[in-house]
Protein backbone atom coordinates (compact mmCIF):
# COMPACT_ATOMS: atom_id res chain seq x y z
CA UNK A 1 0.00 0.00 0.00
CA UNK A 2 1.24 3.44 -0.87
CA UNK A 3 1.77 5.27 2.45
CA UNK A 4 0.72 8.56 0.85
CA UNK A 5 -2.80 7.23 0.50
CA UNK A 6 -3.37 7.09 4.25
CA UNK A 7 -3.81 10.86 4.55
CA UNK A 8 -4.79 13.87 2.52
CA UNK A 9 -4.45 17.62 2.77
CA UNK A 10 -5.94 20.83 1.45
CA UNK A 11 -4.51 24.32 1.74
CA UNK A 12 -6.70 27.38 2.00
CA UNK A 13 -4.99 30.73 1.45
CA UNK A 14 -6.34 34.07 2.56
CA UNK A 15 -3.92 36.98 2.50
CA UNK A 16 -1.00 36.22 4.80
CA UNK A 17 -2.83 33.27 6.41
CA UNK A 18 -2.77 29.62 5.39
CA UNK A 19 -5.00 26.88 6.74
CA UNK A 20 -3.64 23.39 6.19
CA UNK A 21 -6.52 20.93 6.51
CA UNK A 22 -5.37 17.38 7.20
CA UNK A 23 -7.33 14.14 7.21
CA UNK A 24 -6.63 10.45 7.69
CA UNK A 25 -3.83 8.56 9.42
CA UNK A 26 -0.42 10.21 9.40
CA UNK A 27 2.60 8.26 10.56
CA UNK A 28 6.35 8.14 9.95
CA UNK A 29 5.78 7.25 6.29
CA UNK A 30 3.92 10.52 5.71
CA UNK A 31 5.89 12.73 8.10
CA UNK A 32 8.50 13.90 5.56
CA UNK A 33 5.75 14.97 3.15
CA UNK A 34 3.93 16.69 6.02
CA UNK A 35 7.13 18.48 7.05
CA UNK A 36 7.62 19.78 3.50
CA UNK A 37 3.98 20.87 3.34
CA UNK A 38 4.19 22.74 6.64
CA UNK A 39 7.51 24.34 5.71
CA UNK A 40 6.01 25.66 2.46
CA UNK A 41 3.03 27.05 4.38
CA UNK A 42 5.29 28.78 6.92
CA UNK A 43 7.47 30.17 4.10
CA UNK A 44 4.43 31.73 2.42
CA UNK A 45 2.32 33.04 5.30
CA UNK A 46 2.64 34.92 8.56
CA UNK A 47 -0.04 32.79 10.21
CA UNK A 48 -0.51 29.07 9.60
CA UNK A 49 -3.28 27.03 11.16
CA UNK A 50 -3.18 23.25 10.92
CA UNK A 51 -6.73 21.90 11.07
CA UNK A 52 -6.65 18.34 12.42
CA UNK A 53 -10.39 17.75 12.86
CA UNK A 54 -10.35 14.80 10.44
CA UNK A 55 -7.04 13.26 11.51
CA UNK A 56 -7.56 9.81 13.02
CA UNK A 57 -3.96 8.89 13.95
CA UNK A 58 -0.58 10.53 14.47
CA UNK A 59 2.70 9.20 15.79
CA UNK A 60 5.82 10.79 17.24
CA UNK A 61 7.24 11.63 13.81
CA UNK A 62 4.17 13.77 13.10
CA UNK A 63 4.52 15.49 16.47
CA UNK A 64 8.13 16.22 15.57
CA UNK A 65 7.09 17.67 12.20
CA UNK A 66 4.51 19.91 13.88
CA UNK A 67 6.94 21.14 16.55
CA UNK A 68 9.68 21.74 13.98
CA UNK A 69 7.31 23.79 11.81
CA UNK A 70 6.09 25.73 14.84
CA UNK A 71 9.66 26.51 15.90
CA UNK A 72 10.67 27.52 12.36
CA UNK A 73 7.68 29.84 12.18
CA UNK A 74 8.53 31.42 15.54
CA UNK A 75 12.18 31.90 14.55
CA UNK A 76 11.02 33.81 11.48
CA UNK A 77 8.49 35.97 13.33
CA UNK A 78 5.55 33.91 12.11
CA UNK A 79 2.99 31.75 13.88
CA UNK A 80 1.82 28.16 13.47
CA UNK A 81 -0.86 26.55 15.60
CA UNK A 82 -2.97 23.42 15.57
CA UNK A 83 -6.74 23.92 15.55
CA UNK A 84 -9.74 21.61 15.77
CA UNK A 85 -7.71 18.62 16.97
CA UNK A 86 -9.71 15.42 16.70
CA UNK A 87 -10.15 13.54 19.99
CA UNK A 88 -7.41 11.08 18.98
CA UNK A 89 -4.93 13.83 18.13
CA UNK A 90 -5.85 15.85 21.20
CA UNK A 91 -5.21 12.87 23.45
CA UNK A 92 -1.81 12.05 21.92
CA UNK A 93 -0.66 15.68 22.12
CA UNK A 94 -1.92 16.00 25.68
CA UNK A 95 -0.23 12.79 26.85
CA UNK A 96 3.06 13.82 25.22
CA UNK A 97 2.92 17.26 26.80
CA UNK A 98 2.94 19.34 23.61
CA UNK A 99 -0.75 20.22 23.30
CA UNK A 100 -0.40 23.73 24.71
CA UNK A 101 2.71 24.46 22.67
CA UNK A 102 0.86 23.67 19.47
CA UNK A 103 -2.60 25.03 20.23
CA UNK A 104 -2.01 28.26 22.14
CA UNK A 105 -2.32 31.20 19.77
CA UNK A 106 -0.20 34.29 20.04
CA UNK A 107 -1.62 37.78 19.89
CA UNK A 108 -0.85 37.87 16.14
CA UNK A 109 -3.14 35.00 15.18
Amino acid sequence: MNPDLTWQHQIHAEGDRRTVVLSGEIDMNGAPRLQDLLQAAVDNADVVEVDAAAVTFIDSSVISALITARNTAATNGRHLSLVNASPQVHRVLDVTGVLNALTVKSGRA
